[in-house]
């Protein structure tokens, strides 16, 4: 079972294409304390709905990266930072809504990047029922 955090921070989500051309899941960024937080919000109703971050930047990188958290992470935290600093015309801002993470990784790195000390990867779920359907409303419908 996963270990699971809970907040009510600022939050950024949108959707990133994991799998050309249509393929696209939803990415949220937050950060808790000295870690950022790059997790998927489920979209189960569209395929890649509730795509693996991890499997995402490992098909991105170089298969013969020597240590996976280093080089995953940061290219995960570079997602969801870039997020941040130039956000996507398509994304939900909130600053209080409560929600909950399903850890599935926690990468720390060996000098901090982004302004954090690692990342913690998973699945972002918003207590209120609307902030995800909000959310989820981000996805293009996949014959567009």
């Amino acid at each position: 079972m996963a270990q699971q955090m809970t907040g009510a921070g600022r939050v950024i989500v949108a959707p990133i294409t994991v799998q050309w051309r249509t393929g696209q899941c939803l990415v949220a960024y937050a950060r808790e304390g000295d870690m950022a937080i790059v997790a998927t919000v489920p979209a189960p109703e569209v395929p890649h709905g509730e795509s693996s971050l991890w499997d995402v930047a490992a098909r991105h990188l170089p298969t013969n990266v020597v240590d996976q958290n280093e080089s995953y992470g940061r290219w995960i935290m570079n997602v969801g930072w870039g997020m941040s600093v130039m956000p996507p015309k398509r994304a939900l801002f909130t600053s209080d809504e409560p929600w909950t993470l399903d850890v599935m990784k926690t990468a720390r790195l060996k000098a901090p990047a982004y302004n954090s000390v690692g990342v913690h990867v998973g699945r972002l779920t918003f207590d209120d029922p609307q902030s995800m359907a909000r959310a989820r409303a981000l996805l293009t419908p996949v014959n567009q």
